[in-house]
C-alpha cells in the first residue's frame, strides 16, 4: 500500500511501490497494492499455509488484519476444482 506519514512529512520519492520493489523476494512475493479494497483478496491470495502476515504501518491498515484473515477464511471455504469435467 502507499506509504502513510503519521506525524512526519512524506520523504519525497519514497512510496509503497518503491519500497515493494526494493524488497529482496520474488516479484509475486512482495507486491504493490494501491487498492484498499483489493488488500485483502490479494493477500490471502498470497498466502500460504505456515506464512505470518503483518499488517505494520500508522493510521487505519490495522482495520485490514480482520478482512485479510476473512478472505483467508472464505478461500479455504470456497470448494476447489479439480479441473476434471
Amino acid at each position: 500500500m502507499e506509504v502513510y506519514a503519521a506525524r512526519e512529512d512524506p520523504v519525497p520519492g519514497v512510496t509503497g511501490a518503491l519500497i515493494a520493489d526494493r524488497i529482496s523476494l520474488p516479484a509475486d512475493r512482495a507486491v504493490f497494492e494501491p487498492s484498499w479494497t483489493t488488500v485483502p483478496g490479494r493477500v490471502a491470495a498470497l498466502a500460504r499455509p505456515g506464512d505470518l502476515v503483518l499488517t505494520v504501518g500508522a493510521g487505519d491498515v490495522t482495520l485490514l488484519g480482520p478482512e485479510i484473515l476473512g478472505a483467508i477464511e472464505e478461500l479455504r471455504a470456497a470448494p476447489r476444482s479439480t479441473g476434471a469435467p
